[in-house]
């Protein structure tokens, strides 16, 4: 064989390995994110046909706890500290009665006092915690206490909200593109700073601290109102409320709890969207990124019908990417499906903050 053959045939086999190799390149396929309700997450993670899902608790601990998937990621892996849930009031409520702010402050004040009972009540040799407990099952629509226990060991329970984390979830959802331009110039607001600061509000949780000593009774209002309360489904990051609820801390001030029109909501997108939006929800409780975003995006800024403001914190942390046993890393949900409660709620900007951290695509 002369050298001219054999510089071919070298060619040639060069060129068919390269084409096998491109042929077992595996292609960079994304992340496909799929809405579904906390129950179905753990549900369809059970059967696989999913391989994992981002959820609140109690949602990750029952899947934990009945030996359905474990957890890949915490949301404090995630973003450390991060705010969650809320305590909002509408605008149109707030205009239209005479003593809101006098609501508002022993609205912040219940909540400091529920979130100081739960946070005692959260160690296991305090004379409070079988109580707690049976409010978490209660709540939570949980059967099982172990997965009570679990579902409250990664939830900070906080009454402060924070302004500078909400800062930040403003610019990630700026930096997704989540926000509707159109309306996002309509509002007004002049960037993250400037929008968290119309938002949120320190006065009230202010009232709130120089009055914790003070008997609920001795400070009640002059007259009872009622208050339509909007919360979401078996969510343990609201369970302050529940906690000051069924202890009769809101009757003790003068406050009469209702259910809002479609309460218990399924995520904090409906709760703006079917709730705040309508005027039917006074005040209620909501993941921070569904206030930010439909605050924004849901709003017909010629009535200013989705406006809300933000008078305390609920909870900080307290979501769980869980996945199935075979799953050991984010990458390894390439091209698989996971469920997430919707677009616009806190689990979907946490979970492409992790995606865009590990530099993957995600479609939904």
């Amino acid at each position: 064989m002369n050298n001219i053959s054999k510089t071919l045939i070298v060619v040639i086999v060069t060129a068919l390995f390269a084409g096998c190799i491109e042929q077992q390149k595996t292609p960079d396929q994304p992340i496909n994110l799929v809405k579904m309700s906390g129950q179905d997450m753990i549900q369809r993670l059970g059967t696989g046909e999913i391989a994992g899902f981002i959820g609140w608790e109690p949602y990750p601990a029952i899947a934990i706890t009945k030996g359905y998937g474990k957890p890949l990621f915490y949301s404090a892996d995630i973003w450390k500290g991060h705010p969650c849930c809320v305590v909002a009031y509408d605008y149109h409520w707030y205009n239209n009665t005479r003593n809101a702010d006098d609501i508002l402050n022993r609205m912040a004040l219940v909540q400091l006092k529920s979130v100081e009972y739960i946070n005692n009540a959260k160690e296991s040799g305090s004379p409070d915690h079988a109580d707690l407990i049976n409010y978490s099952m209660a709540f939570g629509g949980m059967t099982n206490s172990s997965a009570a226990e679990l579902s409250l060991k990664d939830v900070q329970f906080v009454y402060s909200p924070n302004i500078p984390g909400t800062e930040t979830f403003i610019s990630k959802i700026m930096d997704f593109k989540i926000f509707d331009s159109n309306k996002w110039n309509q509002s007004g607001y002049k960037n993250a700073s400037d929008y968290a600061n119309h938002l949120i509000t320190n006065r009230y949780v202010d009232w709130a601290v120089k009055n914790r000593e003070n008997n609920l009774s001795s400070i009640a209002l002059k007259e009872t109102v009622t208050i339509r309360y909007g919360y979401l489904l078996n969510d343990i990051h609201e369970l302050p409320f529940y906690v000051g609820w069924q202890k009769g801390w809101f009757r003790a001030v003068g406050i009469n709890i209702t259910m809002a029109p479609g309460t218990p909501f399924e995520n904090g997108a409906f709760e703006m969207q079917k709730g705040f939006k309508t005027n039917s929800v006074d005040i209620g409780s909501l993941g921070i990124p569904p206030v930010i975003i439909h605050r924004i995006n849901s709003n017909d800024f010629s009535v200013d019908d989705a406006r809300v403001g933000v008078i305390s914190g609920m909870n900080n942390e307290g979501s769980i990417i869980v996945v199935a046993g075979n799953i050991t890393s984010l990458a390894d949900l390439k091209g698989k499906t996971v469920g997430y409660p919707g677009p616009g709620t806190i689990q979907h900007v946490l979970f492409l903050m992790a995606a865009d951290n590990a530099g993957l695509k995600v479609s939904y």
